[in-house]
């Protein structure tokens, strides 16, 4: 229970009394705007340190460029309404594009710049001249609710992100060896892989967090970064795994000798607590060397070799992985030789970008505000200013959800709750507070319990908007000059502002998950024909990471997709292995006879067909019958070729093709049915 919880109090304390000295500070130095460093440090306060860091360098930053752009805009526009409307409009849907192709912290300081002109601009409206220390003042207050806020959080029990992170690698390891030995141990596998690829996304953040964290532990952002590449490698890696033992195994055979106890042995590996010993996983390497068998064209020995070689890879990466966990524990960077090398190269490539749906959602942000700003304007409303904030804020806070109206409806409605305790302090409480340990007394019954909310992020979404207008409309100065009028006048422009944020966004802008799973399904098909035809990102890593960063934003929409949809039935995590097996037969095809790499051409050429086919009819297609063959003759051709890398990899993707394409195929079992359109029957 909330209420019982020490560290939600310890954390709703500390805030507080940080809040408080920032507020002390603003009325000491007779800042315009005073609640607004006290607000600043409600909003930058995280339970632990490093998110805590980044939040206040990335308001910062955020403050600074929206303070720049309001004293170009409002000076060259304020004669105009409708043009300082529609330049505040693209401003806020330009800042708002840029931070949602920034999905990490930095996308904050977009954000920010983007609602944050409204907030300066349209009170200054009616007295341009000032808008230089409007400006100032604006920047001292968040400067110093940060630097408050950053300080409290280094100084006073600090938190750091090293167990939580400890805590979701330990959890993401053992997950992944789990899957891992239900599927070495004929076991069904139960582990949702879709929640393997979602807490990947999830770790680029917290490197990012990791960095501000603490300068002693830098070294460990590195092994998390490095860390983060194999994990994203190892799920299409496992999966592979999983088909090639199915196809072994299929109608009750028993495995090839020797392999069964290897595989019992590399579960029991993964099983093993801790960092593995070099001596363990060089034996382990040993064997899966020692069962390779000739390749003569029998298909079970194709299998048989494509899958050690997965083996080969798992254990690199299984290894790398536990080296690279025990590094970041101890808060070093990575200390051994990696066996599983990485082109590692820091490029956009690596995380899938929906450019159109970022500018649908920034788009229908600034017609929003636009279309507020319009009335507003039209009516005369001399207080429809806070309705014009609000409404920035609300249209850009939850651009980034599929439909941002239910989680707009409850900011508004916890807007309104916080407008009748503001009400309540303004003009029943305030008036008898007379020095400032008397306000610092009232404000706790209400401020202390509310702060609770802040600890976890499911109940922010309560407490923030509940804290942050609360303490926007108490209005706290050196002076007591509440005026009623303009209490209600303020309270209801608010309420307007958010609902006519929310009624727009309803008419424009709201769409389901299903809608947005089918889109990035499609993002996703496009994806793997571009590198079928040797346009897309040719480092493997890159497109893993593109790929299951892709599964990782869909996994949580297809969760939500109606049952029966035919788009629920896609396995990202397949298309995934897909991409992966093209780029290998892309790599192999220059250590190739010609002769091979005509075939693998026209498979890949087929490939990207089948992926256009799918994008075009927005829906899922059987691949091609005659692809079968081609795969199956290809594997023939392959065979033959000297034994080497290129080989390897041809062998590996060709089959790694096959059965990822046709799953449900008859598996042949001699030479002669791998030649094209004689698949035998099981």
């Amino acid at each position: 229970m909330l209420l019982l919880d020490r560290q939600a109090w310890l954390f709703s304390v500390k805030t507080f009394l940080a809040a408080l000295a920032a507020l002390y500070i603003g009325l000491a130095g007779n800042l315009s705007r005073p609640y607004w460093a006290m607000a600043t440090v409600y909003i930058v306060t995280q339970p632990m340190l490093g998110p805590t860091r980044a939040k206040g360098v990335y308001r910062i930053l955020g403050t600074i460029i929206a303070g720049a752009a309001t004293l170009w805009m409002l000076p060259h526009l304020v004669e105009t309404p409708f043009l300082l409307s529609a330049a505040m409009s693209l401003w806020l849907s330009g800042c708002l594009f840029i931070a949602l192709l920034n999905r990490g912290p930095r996308g904050y300081a977009f954000l920010l710049a983007g609602y944050t002109t409204a907030f300066i601009g349209f009170p200054a409206v009616t007295s341009p001249d000032t808008i230089f220390d409007t400006v100032v003042a604006r920047s001292e207050e968040i400067i110093l609710g940060t630097v408050v806020a950053v300080l409290f959080a280094s100084l006073f029990f600090p938190t750091s992100v090293q167990p939580m992170l400890r805590a979701r690698i330990g959890n993401w390891m053992g997950d992944a060896a789990q899957w891992c030995r239900q599927i070495l141990l004929r076991g069904q596998a139960h582990t949702p892989r879709n929640r393997l690829a979602a807490d990947l996304v999830q770790f680029e953040a917290l490197i990012e967090f990791l960095r501000r964290d603490d300068p002693r532990h830098a070294g460990a952002a590195v092994s998390m970064q490095r860390l983060r590449e194999r994990m994203l490698l190892m799920l299409p890696v496992l999966s592979s795994i999983a088909d090639r033992l199915g196809a072994l195994r299929a109608g009750g055979r028993a495995l090839p000798p020797g392999l069964e106890p290897l595989v019992a042995d590399i579960a029991t590996w993964l099983d093993t607590p801790g960092r593995s010993t070099a001596s363990e996983y060089a034996a382990l390497r040993t064997r899966i060397l020692a069962l390779k068998p000739a390749v003569d064209g029998e298909l079970d020995h194709l299998l048989l070799v494509t899958l050690l070689l997965r083996l080969e890879e798992l254990v690199d990466l299984w290894q790398d992985c536990t080296t690279l966990q025990a590094a970041i524990e101890d808060g070093d960077a990575p200390r051994d030789t990696a066996h599983y090398r990485i082109r590692t190269t820091r490029s956009a490539g690596a995380r899938h970008v929906d450019y159109g749906m970022a500018l649908f959602s920034a788009a229908s942000a600034g017609v929003a505000l636009m279309t507020y700003c319009a009335l507003w304007i039209t009516l005369g409303w001399e207080g429809g200013g806070n309705g014009a904030m609000m409404a920035a804020v609300a249209a850009a806070f939850f651009a980034a959800q599929d439909d941002p109206a239910p989680s707009m409806l409850s900011f508004l409605l916890w807007a309104i709750v916080a407008s009748l305790v503001a009400g309540v302090y303004l003009f029943g409480v305030f008036p008898a507070v007379h020095d400032f340990g008397s306000l610092a007394l009232v404000l706790a019954v209400v401020f202390l319990p509310v702060g609770l909310l802040l600890h976890t992020p499911k109940n922010a979404l309560i407490g923030l908007p509940l804290m942050v207008n609360l303490v926007a409309l108490l209005n706290v100065q050196n002076t007591y000059n509440a005026n009623i009028q303009s209490f209600i006048n303020s309270s209801v422009a608010m309420f307007i502002g958010i609902g006519f944020a929310v009624v727009m966004t309803r008419l424009f802008r709201s769409v389901g998950a299903e809608w947005t799973a089918r889109r990035l399904v499609r993002q996703g098909w496009a994806t793997l024909a571009e590198a079928a035809q040797g346009r897309g990102q040719q480092d493997r890593q890159q497109f893993a990471a593109r790929m299951l960063d892709l599964l990782g934003l869909l996994a949580p929409r297809l969760a939500a997709t109606p049952e029966g949809s035919d788009i629920a039935s896609v396995d990202m995590l397949t298309e995934a292995r897909i991409g992966l097996n093209i780029l290998q037969l892309r790599r192999a095809r220059h250590g190739l006879p010609p002769t091979s790499v005509e075939a693998i051409e026209a498979i890949l050429d087929e490939v990207a067909a089948h992926y256009r086919a799918q994008v075009a009819q927005r829906r899922p297609l059987p691949a091609p019958a005659g692809l079968q063959a081609k795969l199956e003759a290809s594997l023939r051709r392959v065979q033959t070729v000297d034994a080497g890398k290129a080989r390897d990899e041809a062998l590996m993707g060709v089959m790694g093709l096959r059965f990822a394409l046709f799953p449900d195929a008859p598996v042949v079992d001699s030479p002669a049915a791998l030649s094209p359109g004689l698949p035998a029957p099981r």
